[in-house]
């Protein structure tokens, strides 16, 4: 385990605990990965200070529950993608046109937030949107959630190992293989998009 997961481990378990000791040294650790990932769904930044502060305000009210928890950075970023979302919807909603439903608002706020997403919107040639999102639907479950963890949300090896229960040389053929699908389906487009360049091991 290392020497990162085995702090989580310790300050989790303070939280749960009820110590709020554990509840500032999390804060502390996922806090830059947290404001990293929520500038990939939004240029906003006092909306991802809001979201992170929120998200460990609702993580200290709800403790008593957290003890089963056992992707404790998978957990997270699950729950904080739900609150930046609903307050970026929140915040949409009061600045838009009162007439607008929430049906549509949802369309216009593209629910799914996921890479998928992301790397879709950095495309502004529909030509380009219409082959990556063919080329994300040739992975497999597994390979998507790896690019998730390890390219958007910044998970090294050893940890996305520890989340998928995979060795880590399984995660990185997993990653390698998935990355080569993508750049077979995309040539020189991914190559721009990603600039990836695999570590050796």
């Amino acid at each position: 385990m290392s020497s990162k997961q085995t702090r989580i481990k310790k300050n989790w378990s303070l939280l749960v605990e009820g110590e709020k000791q554990g509840l500032y040294e999390c804060f502390d650790i996922f806090h830059d990965d947290l404001y990293r990932f929520g500038l990939s769904l939004y240029k906003d930044h006092e909306l991802i200070k809001e979201s992170i502060q929120n998200l460990f305000i609702e993580l200290w009210q709800m403790r008593d529950k957290l003890s089963e928890v056992t992707h404790v950075q998978q957990y997270i970023f699950t729950i904080y993608k739900r609150i930046i979302y609903k307050s970026y919807k929140d915040k949409f909603r009061q600045n838009c046109d009162p007439s607008v439903s929430l049906e549509n608002l949802d369309e216009r706020l593209l629910i799914q937030n996921s890479y998928e997403t992301i790397l879709v919107n950095n495309q502004t040639d529909e030509y380009k949107k219409k082959k990556l999102l063919q080329a994300l639907e040739k992975l497999s479950p597994r390979q998507k959630q790896i690019i998730q963890l390890r390219y958007f949300e910044g998970v090294s090896f050893q940890e996305i190992a520890q989340i998928t229960s995979l060795s880590e040389r399984t995660v990185y053929n997993t990653l390698h293989n998935a990355i080569k699908t993508l750049r077979e389906s995309l040539v020189s487009t991914l190559m721009i998009l990603f600039r990836i360049q695999l570590p050796l091991k």
